[in-house]
């Protein structure tokens, strides 16, 4: 079985505020990454720098990260830190934060790098200690060796080495409160996306269904209560939370399966937030199981407590209605992105370019 992830993983409330040593052990220099508003609005810069103030660490800010980072901000940031000679990174934000502050983190140790260089995984110096602090429920972006970034083409491209894991993840669900309740349901879905992929994955193992299975049990009550647009208590938000780092887990040890890679399609063309666009196929993803591995896909249902109808409901009735039909040349277009694509590869059975035409044909 595979199963590495070196994150120190630290959550609860207050939990920056119970750990100022992480930091102060690690330098005096330091550049926070994050987005515009992410630090700000959920009070985790605040809480930050005045640990820093307490303790002498001097710190610098680059809040340009937006929502599905490009390579050139990662660098921008990375060359930022090595200017200033840091001794650590801290991303705060989403997962287009935490990402972003993974590469920047290497560029940081190799400002020469550029574009080509990074989705080369070309680069000598081990990057910059790294501390990821959460803001959202979904990502699972804080325990995974993979960072998205899309490149000079408009196009989301990742990249998976051991180098991009952080030192410390923090997660306190008080960060979370402030979300928008749209962001907040993209975020809760997108984690159930990495849960169900991971279990849906030629790649499982016993570690990471324990994982996906766990996190669905936990994460579905949580569901039901936004799809009935009732407020959430800070036990609520810590279950989230702790559930969206279980997703991470999980596709840590597997990849995700075929809804990842066709929902980066519709981000980048229709601007469809990521947790929505990739549950866009999480009911194509069922049925696909359902008709191929029905003994396995049987086993899931069994294994999380719910059933298949009551589970694709659940999800249609979190997704907002998008005009998501595609003509059939522009189908024939994007289909060679899918051939021999790793995502594709990982789904549970044998999903062929074919399977993917069919369910590209179904949209709409």
């Amino acid at each position: 079985m595979k199963n590495y992830m070196p994150v120190r993983i630290l959550t609860g409330i207050e939990i920056l505020k119970q750990n100022e040593t992480v930091f102060s052990g690690l330098g005096k220099k330091c550049l926070i990454i994050t987005s515009a508003h992410a630090g700000i609005l959920s009070g985790a810069l605040n809480d930050l720098t005045e640990i820093f103030q307490k303790n002498d660490i001097e710190y610098d800010l680059f809040d340009q990260i937006k929502e599905n980072p490009t390579v050139a901000s990662c660098i921008e940031a990375g060359r930022k830190a090595y200017d200033m000679n840091a001794d650590m990174i801290v991303g705060i934000g989403g997962g287009s934060v935490l990402d972003a502050a993974k590469t920047a983190a290497i560029v940081a140790t190799n400002p020469d790098l550029n574009e080509e260089r990074i989705y080369k995984l070309d680069w000598k110096n081990k990057p910059l200690p790294l501390i990821l602090i959460g803001t959202t429920a979904g990502t699972g972006s804080e325990v995974t060796y993979v960072s998205v970034m899309t490149n000079e083409k408009g196009l989301k491209k990742s990249i998976h080495h051991d180098d991009l894991y952080p030192l410390y993840s923090f997660g306190d669900p008080n960060y979370t409160r402030t979300m928008p309740e749209k962001v907040r349901i993209s975020t809760a879905i997108d984690a159930l996306a990495h849960l169900m992929e991971s279990y849906f994955n030629n790649n499982a193992n016993d570690i990471s269904r324990a994982y996906a299975i766990q996190g669905i049990r936990l994460l579905y009550p949580k569901l039901l209560l936004l799809k009935e647009r009732k407020e959430l208590s800070l036990q609520d938000l810590e279950t989230l939370y702790n559930v969206s780092i279980l997703g991470g887990l999980a596709i840590n040890i597997t990849g995700t399966v075929f809804c990842h890679t066709l929902g980066y399609y519709f981000t980048e063309s229709k601007h469809i937030p990521h947790g929505f666009a990739c549950a866009l196929f999480s009911n194509d993803l069922l049925e696909y199981e359902d008709l191929h591995n029905k003994d396995y896909s049987d086993s899931f249902y069994q294994s999380i407590q719910i059933k298949k109808e009551e589970l694709e409901e659940t999800i249609s009735s979190l997704l907002p209605e998008y005009d998501i039909k595609l003509s059939e040349e522009e189908i024939t277009s994007i289909l060679p992105r899918y051939q021999n694509n790793n995502s594709v590869k990982n789904t549970y059975g044998n999903m062929n370019i074919e399977d993917i035409q069919k369910i590209l044909s179904g949209l709409g």
